[in-house]
């Protein structure tokens, strides 16, 4: 099939950045090595030649336009924020918190993860405290590496083959969202910790499971603070790998199973 992937941020846009254009990414990645010829398109690109059997639209309020070019489509609606307000009849939803948010019906597919490129590696040391983020804020984590043993890394802006030599060097990693479940599935301990400025404080969730409800964002948390951000640390490297979490839940081929059922 020939199926459109449409985002505000799209791989290939003029601002690649965020949760949504790495989901975008994963699941054209995915598609592609099925046989499908998945394209990706952003609101300032030029629209793409042709039509397309299958749409998987997401930030529908800038990229709605895009409805028109498929044969059939599904929304995606990945958080609650106004600009992810989900319109059409074949909405899927990131997670419950959002589908509750907008007081949806649809299925809850989770995020996907691709677990063979983010995966454990057995010959690094692990000698860092990793915050995984592009966000600022948090300017007390650094000083924490020291009562762990180990070296602050801020990865922000590496490419992803050096996002995951960090990661996989990293005694822990503070994140959240689609990054979160990144470092989870290179099998490093990761504490759930972030400053969203822009429409959040910064906030620390200590229990996976429970997080996964509201897409691992740090809501329905607590504020963040020198004392309890490193005793998570230490519970989270005591406790270990959370890979099998991921595995179960985000493994992307099995979330592309579930979005082309809605085709």
């Amino acid at each position: 099939m020939k199926i459109l992937l449409a985002a505000k941020h799209a791989p290939h846009g003029s601002r690649p950045i965020g949760g949504v254009q790495t989901w975008c990414r994963t699941v054209a990645a995915e598609l592609n090595a099925r046989g499908h010829q998945a394209t990706t398109w952003g609101p300032e690109q030029v629209a793409p030649l042709g039509g397309f059997d299958f749409g998987i639209i997401s930030n529908i309020g800038d990229t709605g336009q895009a409805v028109r070019w498929c044969r059939k489509s599904v929304t995606v609606c990945h958080g609650i924020i106004s600009a992810e307000k989900p319109v059409g009849d074949l909405v899927v939803y990131t997670s419950e918190e959002v589908r509750d948010h907008w007081k949806g019906t649809g299925v809850v597919i989770r995020q996907p993860i691709d677990t063979d490129f983010w995966s454990p590696d057995t010959w690094g040391l692990k000698i860092y405290l990793t915050r995984f983020s592009y966000r600022a804020g948090l300017d007390f984590v650094p000083n924490l590496a020291h009562g762990l043993d180990l070296r602050y890394s801020h990865v922000r802006n590496e490419t992803q083959e050096k996002a995951r030599d960090f990661l996989r060097q990293s005694g822990c990693v503070l994140a959240t969202g689609r990054a979160a479940l990144e470092a989870m599935a290179c099998g490093v301990p990761v504490v759930l910790c972030d400053h969203r400025s822009a429409y959040q404080p910064p906030l620390l969730h200590l229990n996976i499971k429970r997080a996964m409800v509201q897409n691992y964002s740090g809501r329905g948390g607590v504020e963040p603070t020198m004392g309890n951000v490193l005793k998570a640390c230490k519970d989270a490297m005591a406790a270990g790998s959370q890979r099998n979490h991921v595995m179960k839940h985000h493994d992307v081929r099995n979330i592309v199973d579930q979005l082309l059922d809605m085709e």
